[in-house]
């Protein structure tokens, strides 16, 4: 098997009304935070402002950090390693819509997010453990 490469994912956490914005893949029974890959050479700001774009098609300010969160995973016998930054964003668009075919929204209410199964599961643990909260957290990978 060979070593696990290390993606850098952005994250956002868009909060409107007490509820976080979440997408799906639509052939996925769990859910995640907005965002994605942060390409090679491109700064994670601009990366995440990108994502939300070609997610979303609305634009995204954002308005501070919220933590890290690395995260391993074995799928199809492959070893996966991420680095999640994640940041609060504001967006323009008050009701967003996906502007991709394989990726859902949905807002879940805050007292829901416990019960729901958020991916990763280290990142919905750190967004609990945090609550009001708002100093930046590390949630080192258990793997």
């Amino acid at each position: 098997m060979s070593a696990a490469t290390t993606e850098i994912i952005t994250r956002a956490v868009i909060r409107r009304e007490g509820q976080l914005l979440m997408a799906k893949q639509r052939t996925k029974s769990w859910s995640f935070l907005p965002g994605g890959h942060v390409e090679p050479g491109e700064r994670v700001e601009v990366a995440l402002v990108r994502e939300i774009a070609e997610e979303l098609g609305t634009e995204a300010k954002i308005a501070g950090f919220v933590g890290v969160v690395e995260h391993g995973y074995v799928e199809d016998g492959v070893t996966h390693h991420e680095i999640n930054l994640v940041f609060e964003v504001d967006i323009a668009d008050a009701q967003p819509t996906s502007k991709e075919d394989h990726l859902e929204f949905h807002w879940l209410r805050a007292e829901d997010l416990a019960d729901t199964d958020v991916r990763p599961g280290s990142l919905k643990t750190a967004l609990l453990a945090a609550g009001e909260d708002r100093t930046p957290f590390w949630h080192a990978w258990n793997g």
